[in-house]
């Protein structure tokens, strides 16, 4: 049964692995911690902190705002016989509090003592027919000492002593209406008399329903009501409807959800947002980001029991709160939602986590986890997964990054090339070896890092046709910025991770840019007062870092769509003509030209139970996809079955003298993607290709957009602007030149080229910076310093200029000592560190 919910991988396809320990792979994938997954529980931040409010927090009652506290027996009393004067009343005991168990033992203590009836999970049971409960569901039992009301008034003290005896301290009454009230002796509002339970680790847990909110089922938003609640009509379980609604809470758009008014994101119910440690609730707590947490828990102070208690606790709060400064995410706010992470954040904070198990002997996998990291964060992480090395673990890492691979004990190069020309080991050892090793593409960068400008000269900012310029914006944690960028021009945005980029760009610029284009009114006010420029833009297309779509349907060929030109290609051939074939007889989506054996897939999924999925080749089509019919047209001797196997290189040669053909594909060949298989799912491809593919499809379309407004209206067209987010994510250094120099394409056509980047090759080859910091988070969103890459490396504020002016260094051509400062960036990052 419970297989049915572990991922199941594939069975490498290797034939010996020894000395394998025991291992953990961290990926660059967003974290599959469910839909209530927070910053906080992901790093097992917030297990620490419920049990620091549960044993140290002081109740305050939600309705009067008064600390509880302890009430005498007569006054317990007299509470009792005012609610026996209303209606008869059931007192009741508490014995097990939401445990699991058969609690067979509770029954026999309970016959043994002479109670007849127990309150089982809010049913009433005799003690006689008391059968053994679910093992592993949570349970509370509660026994009926017994009733009373107005009739039997004087019993009240009589029954409340006993079963605050039997509750320690705690009584419970339930009313005609099914209602129960709290009596205790230890935890009660001063004010209104309320009572309250004693303070568990479950109450600060919204996956328990002992303290998620009420009305949102502990999510923070609310979407489906009935079904977040469990309030929906359906024969599913409590569990079975749970698990739905984070299922749906995964998938659903932000856009589509709204904050829950009751409890204003925080997911907990009213309760356990009056927990108060040091006049702080633990929403307040998780409300901060986590540097700020750390400083903030650095200032509680604890006297007597409770300071023994938190003395084993801060500091593992304190741990992994450092843990995640280290790896560049202290600009995180603990209760961000796991699933709005990005890959890089993700994998980083499941490495914090790792970093606080203190584990030993493990092989750690981790998939380039520098993505989206500043150079001046990334010696950290190097720092930190160095430290891991010295606790006596392995580290296998996948990386491009210069830094990381200068810091490596052993490298094994892969290639030459890619795809099919690759997937041999070129060098391996030190990086010494790789550098002296002649085919080796990485020992080619390493030796020869790239002299900016690659074009020995930069465009000047004297005689730009205008700026985009945008007032006063104000979004997340801007700062009430001015900030313009140059029309025709290539511009980068730089600053640490968490300063305020993303944020101008897709959430002020765009939009802004969307909306005047579109006609509308744009938000002033509300993000920004006012942006100008925008006349000198005809459109703009934005290359951010969400999936493209990933079904084993879509291929690089129908991403861009040149598949479609394809199939038009191939009805026009004399035999598919003269067979009445449209284009859609060439589509492996539908049905006449696909192979039905298949579908059209290729290949024939085998269901096995309690193993991973298995996918043979079709036997009927051999994995062309189509039947033979179709194969049978040809064009010049090639099937469309052959084309679909092509190599992007190799179709754009087959289909030169087809433009609408070639012009993408010679464009994916630029970007570095030359070795993908048009018919290749992209299921398949990495999380840079992915990029890419998606990057090559937005240039296509601005392109052929401007050629055809060139040919129309025989005139120059108006800027195309381009928003690209970290384009060189995936991306080896030889083929980050190749980006550079398509990036140089479009700006030489007249287009404008926005870019974020932490690359310190694409920020050497702006034509214009926009620096944004200083720091992260709050100490984040102003500009620091715009300008040329050499103006601002001169910035004495900037984090981004000591990295830059090393790279500049290349601008002399003193490879020999550009190389001695790149291979140790320790100094730089403490100099970046301490402005």
């Amino acid at each position: 049964y419970a297989r049915q919910f572990v991922e199941q991988l594939e069975r490498p396809d290797v034939d010996l692995v020894e000395g394998l320990p025991p291992s953990v792979a961290i990926e660059q994938r967003v974290t599959r911690g469910g839909g209530k997954s927070t910053v906080a529980t992901v790093t097992e931040v917030y297990h620490f902190l419920r049990l620091l409010f549960a044993k140290t927090g002081t109740q305050f009652c939600p309705d009067c705002n008064l600390a509880v506290e302890k009430q005498t027996l007569a006054a317990i009393v007299k509470q009792m016989e005012a609610a026996a004067r209303r209606g008869p009343l059931k007192v009741l005991a508490p014995l097990v509090k939401a445990r699991k168990g058969f609690h067979t033992d509770v029954a026999r203590w309970a016959e043994r003592n002479g109670f007849d009836t127990l309150f089982v999970d809010g049913e009433f049971i005799p003690v006689g027919r008391f059968r053994t409960l679910e093992r592993f569901k949570e349970h509370t039992l509660d026994v009926v000492v017994g009733v009373i009301d107005r009739k039997r008034i004087a019993k009240a003290r009589n029954l409340s002593q006993r079963a605050l005896e039997i509750g320690r301290g705690t009584a419970r009454l339930l009313d005609a209406k099914n209602q129960l009230t709290v009596m205790s002796t230890e935890m009660s509002c001063p004010g209104c008399g309320r009572a309250f339970e004693e303070l568990d680790p479950r109450l600060f847990s919204f996956n328990s329903p002992h303290g998620a909110c009420e009305e949102c089922g502990g999510f923070g938003q609310i979407w489906d009501q009935a079904l977040q609640t469990g309030e929906s009509k359906t024969d599913e379980s409590a569990l079975e409807n749970e698990l739905a609604a984070e299922r749906e809470s995964e998938s659903i758009d932000e856009s589509e959800a709204q904050i829950c008014p009751a409890c204003d994101g925080s997911r907990l119910n009213a309760i356990a947002r009056h927990v108060r440690v040091e006049n702080m609730t633990i929403d307040n707590f998780t409300a901060l980001s986590a540097a700020a947490a750390a400083k903030q828990i650095g200032r509680l102070k604890f006297n007597g029991k409770q300071k023994t208690i938190a003395d084993e606790l801060i500091p593992e709060i304190v741990q992994r709160l450092r843990f995640m400064d280290n790896v560049g995410l202290g600009y995180l706010s603990l209760g961000r939602s796991a699933k709005t992470l990005s890959g890089g954040e993700s994998q980083r904070i499941r490495l914090a986590a790792q970093l606080g198990s203190n584990l030993r002997g493990v092989l750690y996998v981790l998939d380039e986890p520098t993505i989206g990291l500043h150079p001046r964060d990334n010696v950290r992480l190097l720092e930190t997964l160095s430290a891991l090395r010295q606790k006596g673990n392995s580290l296998v890492i996948v990386e491009h990054d210069e830094a990381t691979m200068r810091r490596a004990d052993h490298i094994i190069d892969l290639g030459p090339r890619a795809g099919i020309h690759g997937g041999e080991i070129v060098a391996s050892g030190p990086v010494s070896a790789i550098e002296k090793t002649r085919n080796s593409e990485t020992g080619r960068c390493l030796n020869n890092p790239l002299c900016h400008p690659i074009r020995k000269s930069r465009r000047t900012l004297r005689q730009v046709e205008g700026w985009i310029e945008i007032r006063k914006a104000r979004a997340n944690n801007l700062k009430n910025i001015d900030v313009k960028f140059p029309v025709g021009r290539l511009s980068v945005i730089t600053g640490i991770s968490g300063s305020g980029k993303s944020t101008l760009m897709g959430e002020v610029l765009l939009p802004a840019v969307c909306e005047q284009l579109n006609r509308k009114r744009a938000r002033v006010g509300e993000l920004f007062d006012r942006i100008g420029g925008v006349e000198l833009i005809d459109a703009v297309y934005q290359v951010d870092q969400s999936p493209i779509g990933k079904t084993s349907r879509s291929t690089p060929a129908t991403y861009v769509k040149v598949f479609d030109e394809i199939r038009n290609l191939y009805a026009q051939v004399p035999v598919a003509r003269m067979r009445g074939y449209s284009a859609s007889r060439f589509s492996f989506n539908a049905e006449g030209g696909r192979c039905e054996s298949c579908k059209g897939q290729g290949v024939i999924k085998l269901e096995m139970n309690f193993l991973p999925s298995t996918y043979v080749p079709c036997e009927d089509c051999g994995g062309k996809r189509y039947n033979a019919q179709t194969l049978e047209v040809l064009y010049h001797e090639e099937s469309i079955g052959d084309v679909m196997d092509l190599t992007v290189e190799e179709a754009a040669e087959f289909f030169k003298a087809h433009p609408k053909i070639a012009r993408s594909l010679f464009l994916l060949v630029d970007t570095g993607l030359g070795y993908l298989k048009l018919g290749q799912p992209s299921p398949t491809l990495s999380g840079g290709e992915a990029q890419r593919l998606k990057l090559a499809t937005e240039l296509t379309r601005g392109i052929g957009r401007t050629q055809n407004e060139r040919i129309r209206k025989m005139r120059r067209p108006k800027s195309t602007l381009y928003l690209l987010e970290e384009p060189t994510i995936g991306l080896h250094m030889a083929d980050v030149e190749l980006l550079l120099n398509l990036l140089h394409r479009l700006v030489d056509d007249g287009h404008t080229v926005i870019v974020i980047e932490h690359n310190l090759s694409v920020i050497a080859e702006a034509d214009y910076i926009v620096d944004i910091g200083p720091e992260a988070g709050d100490a984040g969103g102003e500009i620091v310093v715009t300008g040329t890459p050499e103006a601002v490396s001169k910035d004495p504020v900037s984090r981004t200029a000591p990295f830059l002016r090393e790279v500049l260094a290349t601008k002399n051509g003193d490879v020999t000592s550009v190389r001695h400062i790149r291979s140790d960036r320790s100094a730089t990052a403490e100099y970046a560190h301490k402005r």
